[in-house]
């Protein structure tokens, strides 16, 4: 009877044993089992930032690519203004031509395109243009030649001061002017009027410069309206002096399609300013220097 017993307690230790031993493994083998789950879910984490960073990373590439190619695409967006680059392009002519007479403002009324210049000559004759294109473009760059200038300076050197006045075109004398119906412009200007087959002129004179503003009458085109703006921006902006006699400015009041016209002579040079805008034609000859 007691070596029943005996062996009915070894048996229960042993499986109690057996039992213990299972429930640790299990819990090892869970305990595993949720390090390796962990240890997943951290590399799914891991892995979708990291393809989150890629996509973003992609994402803001593409855009900035597709903003450069816009903005090559359009060419309207200058990281260097107009006036900056007016600025490099006379001190690069002065370095070649010496201290010749330079526009030092644009003449535009805004920065939209890049202004480019090109120019030929010596510092006796030169001729400079200025075009607006959608690429920047350095000095005298060849393709400058198939841009259409909106402001072209020119210096002519003649063999004497009375020569450089003798070739200043179309000045009215006197005598040509009086006996004219006039018209009051303002500011204690007098001006004379002609017209003749559906053509009107007004003429008109401040210090040594004569102006004649022609207008197509028959094209409803205003000649008496347009010289009193002229006169208006004279009280703003001074003209460069002629040496003697008269420097001539002659105006169209269609702006774009005759080019408005500044001559005048210093010294034995005859310089001539032409744009296709009576404002920009003002400003750019008042900064002359």
């Amino acid at each position: 009877m007691k070596g029943k017993i005996l062996i009915m307690l070894a048996a229960s230790l042993l499986l109690t044993g057996c039992s213990q031993s299972n429930k640790s493994t299990s819990s090892e083998s869970a305990a595993g089992s949720s390090k390796v789950s962990q240890k997943s879910s951290s590399s799914k984490k891991a892995s979708s930032k990291s393809s989150s960073v890629k996509k973003s990373a992609s994402s803001s590439s593409t855009s900035k690519s597709r903003s450069s190619a816009s903005s090559k695409a359009s060419g309207w967006n200058q990281t260097t203004s107009n006036a900056a680059r007016l600025s490099t392009f006379n001190s690069e002519i002065k370095k070649q031509l010496g201290s010749v007479l330079l526009p030092s403002v644009t003449g535009l009324a805004s920065d939209s395109g890049y202004l480019n210049v090109r120019y030929s000559g010596n510092s006796s004759s030169y001729t400079v243009y200025y075009s607006v294109g959608y690429a920047a473009k350095t000095l005298n760059d060849p393709s400058l030649s198939g841009q259409t200038p909106y402001l072209v300076l020119t210096k002519r050197t003649y063999a004497s001061a009375s020569a450089a006045q003798a070739a200043v075109e179309n000045v009215q004398s006197k005598s040509n002017l009086q006996g004219l119906p006039t018209t009051n412009l303002g500011s204690g200007i007098t001006a004379w009027t002609d017209a003749g087959a559906g053509q009107r002129y007004v003429t008109f004179n401040e210090g040594n410069w004569q102006f004649t503003v022609h207008g197509a009458a028959v094209n409803g085109e205003d000649a008496e309206a347009t010289a009193k703006n002229l006169v208006a921006l004279l009280n703003s902006y001074y003209l460069p002096a002629p040496d003697k006699g008269k420097g001539t400015f002659e105006v169209s009041v269609a702006d774009g399609e005759t080019p408005q016209t500044l001559t005048w002579a210093k010294g034995s040079s005859l310089y001539k300013l032409q744009a296709h805008s009576t404002d920009t034609l003002i400003k750019t000859a008042a900064s002359l220097k």
